[in-house]
């Protein structure tokens, strides 16, 4: 990157920044340059990346006359210590430090030019250090030692190497895609859709081709009428996927009303994240495969539509069997839900509910006698755990005409506090751990 810096003893002598004078300047000077910074010390900092350096550094320096400042200094460099050194302490309204010289430039200065502290001056002083040069010349490890970190920052400035960053990066414009016509209006969602799915798909390629996820896009409608509506689409996490996006538009799409019909449409990303992957567990023989499934399960919605499934609940005496998932139609299912959903808000409190494994899992159990039957007093799933508290058994049986079943159930508590529901099977005398309490 290649610094232009200004200097004027106008501006030092007034108080800097303080004085109003850099910040009337500063409009002006963004015209000429992309990027301008006011530094301390009355420096102006202006960025040449990508430009002319010398008639760039010349328009600047005209700005400066043409506002009534008649001394200024302007010089360009590689390395911002040596043009902030040049325009202090240099001769000439306009200096060049060619590209590779900046070490030998430095060296010719004396050491205050780095502003060290009074303490450092006095000991640099004692050793003979006068110049850039000699200090310089020194090694860095005995520096370090005898100057510390301070001493260790102004070594690095002595040899051209500054490493201050007076431009932050330039932020990278969020991907946007449009369509505008004028020979017909769109109120049909359906084209409307075909439209915004080429838009997207512009999006999202920019999107993997910068290894980023959008957290936010604006859906904005410009009307016949000549207003413009906007609407924000959200997804539960941040993603870069055309099929994801354009499944939660559709469903967006279907309780929009627009006033007007549509002249153009453009789709704008609003924030961005950084494409990573979820947290989890190694050990989680899923966990590899993540990504594939929930691209499979996008492509089936895709295909085949949302598919929803209710539950049936029986009276069976294992409830493990007592209820079966059925599909059934969204908007049926969608009604069903919202009831349920008020009905457990106007009733439900706060309880332990019963959390069942998919399947019960055999575990080891050692037992003790009691009575007629046999409690569990330990049980060992990952590792072994205590039990302080078994209530059971409740004994369940049947399944004559059908697949028979014999089940002793013991409602446990753990020395940690856990209540878990273990059973015996009394046909296999084998012990499952079937659920827990939470």
């Amino acid at each position: 990157m290649t610094y232009i810096c200004l200097w004027s003893p106008a501006t030092t002598a007034a108080g800097t920044q303080e004085s109003g004078l850099l910040h009337k300047l500063l409009p002006s000077l963004l015209t000429a340059a992309p990027r301008v910074m006011l530094g301390v010390n009355g420096i102006v900092w202006a960025d040449a990346r990508g430009m002319s350096a010398e008639p760039l550094a010349r328009d600047l320096l005209q700005l400066f006359h043409d506002n009534g400042v008649e001394k200024v200094r302007v010089t360009i460099s590689l390395a911002p210590i040596c043009a902030e050194v040049a325009a202090r302490y240099g001769k000439g309204a306009l200096i060049a430090i060619p590209a590779g010289s900046e070490r030998d430039y430095l060296a010719q200065h004396p050491v205050g030019v780095l502003e060290p502290s009074p303490a450092l001056s006095s000991l640099l002083d004692g050793i003979g250090v006068e110049s850039c040069g000699d200090l310089a010349k020194l090694d860095l490890e005995s520096v370090e030692v005898r100057f510390g970190a301070e001493g260790a920052r102004l070594w690095r400035l002595s040899r051209a190497d500054d490493a201050r960053r007076i431009f932050s990066s330039i932020p990278r414009a969020l991907p946007s895609a449009s369509l505008d016509w004028v020979d017909y209006t769109l109120k049909d969602p359906e084209r409307l859709v075909f439209i915004i799915n080429a838009l997207v798909g512009n999006i999202t390629t920019e999107l993997r081709s910068r290894g980023q996820g959008a957290r936010e896009m604006t859906m904005i409608f410009s009307l016949a009428n000549r207003e413009s509506f906007e609407h924000l689409v959200r997804p539960a996490r941040s993603t870069a996927s055309e099929k994801a996006w354009m499944r939660l538009i559709r469903t967006h799409l279907e309780r929009i009303t627009l006033p007007d019909g549509v002249v153009g449409i453009t789709i704008r990303v609003e924030s961005v994240t950084g494409e990573v992957e979820r947290q989890g567990d190694i050990f989680d023989r899923g966990f590899a495969t993540a990504r594939a499934a929930e691209e499979t399960i996008a492509q089936l919605l895709d295909d085949q539509g949302a598919v929803v499934v209710t539950p049936r609940n029986t009276q069976h005496p294992l409830i493990d069997r007592r209820t079966e998932w059925v599909s059934q139609e969204p908007s049926q299912a969608s009604a069903r839900i919202q009831l349920r959903e008020r009905v457990v808000k106007a009733t439900a409190a706060p309880s332990l509910t019963l959390q069942l494994l998919p399947e019960p899992r055999r575990i080891a159990v050692t037992t003790q006698r009691r009575r007629d039957h046999q409690v569990p007093v330990q049980y060992r799933d990952k590792q072994w755990t205590t039990i302080i508290s078994a209530a059971g058994p409740d004994r369940v049986s049947g399944g004559q005409w059908a697949e028979p079943y014999a089940r002793e159930y013991f409602r446990c508590v753990t020395d940690d506090g856990m209540m878990v529901w273990v059973y015996r099977d009394a046909r296999s005398d084998e012990w499952y751990l079937h659920g827990w309490w939470d």
